[in-house]
């Protein structure tokens, strides 16, 4: 592990905002049904809300907003290619939470690549802690077009750096949540928003008692705003180190 790595995983990353965690347990979310999916990247009004809400048939919504400030397009492109290729990495990048990461092998020549090659679909196993809660994931990451959004969408969007996704327990058998990121450019760097459809078609009681309960969405909403919030201080520096040519 380098000196760089040593040093971010005993850094000082900020609690959630009071605001924020406030706007967590007020429900101050849009219940965007996954079927209308394509509204939370076209509707600009969306990209800014913290929330944690119920749909009726007891599956959740979550979104995460914040501010990435110094932090580009080019520079996550590159670091969600980077981080997984070491477990170190993603150890230094929320240290309390970030436990193990591995990748399929047989994304092994895109993570291996000298240079990030153009994204296709991939398949990470992070282990990480979800509030009180630990499980090893994995995380199916898909194309835009694959996860439901349209070109009319994206276009409509501004065309945002979307990551799309389904995470589910390590061996596959329930679905957790289907999810997507999109990032917009801003003056100050990038505005962040993550949203989660969480619990959607798991008809499993005993895991809906388990996993599908406020304080675990909670849980989720508090480690993705620290885990996206704090890579301003850490992004922009790696990026530089490891661009030196």
């Amino acid at each position: 592990m380098d000196a760089t790595l040593r040093r971010l995983k005993v850094r000082d990353i900020p609690p959630v905002p009071p605001e924020v965690i406030e706007s967590f347990r007020n429900h101050r979310v849009t219940m965007v049904p996954f079927e209308e999916r394509g509204r939370v990247i076209t509707d600009p009004k969306l990209r800014f809300e913290n929330g944690v809400g119920e749909f009726v048939d007891g599956s959740f919504m979550v979104s995460v907003s914040c501010p990435m400030h110094g932090v580009t397009r080019d520079m996550l492109v590159w670091w969600l290619w980077w981080f997984p290729q070491d477990v170190e990495r993603f150890r230094a990048w929320l240290p309390e939470a970030n436990f193990e990461i591995t990748y399929s092998e047989d994304d092994r020549d895109f993570f291996m690549a000298q240079d990030v090659p153009s994204f296709r679909p991939v398949t990470l196993y992070p282990n990480q802690a979800v509030g009180d809660f630990f499980l090893p994931f994995r995380i199916d990451l898909v194309m835009p077009d694959q996860f439901g959004f349209t070109e009319k969408d994206i276009e409509e969007a501004g065309d945002p750096l979307l990551v799309c996704g389904h995470m589910m327990a390590r061996k596959g058998k329930f679905l957790y949540s289907d999810f997507v990121y999109s990032v917009y450019p801003t003056e100050y760097g990038s505005l962040f928003n993550a949203r989660f459809w969480i619990g959607r078609n798991n008809g499993n009681l005993l895991l809906r008692l388990l996993l599908l309960n406020e304080r675990r969405m909670m849980g989720l909403a508090e480690v993705c705003y620290r885990q996206y919030a704090c890579l301003d201080g850490m992004l922009p520096e790696l990026y530089r180190e490891n661009h030196q040519d």
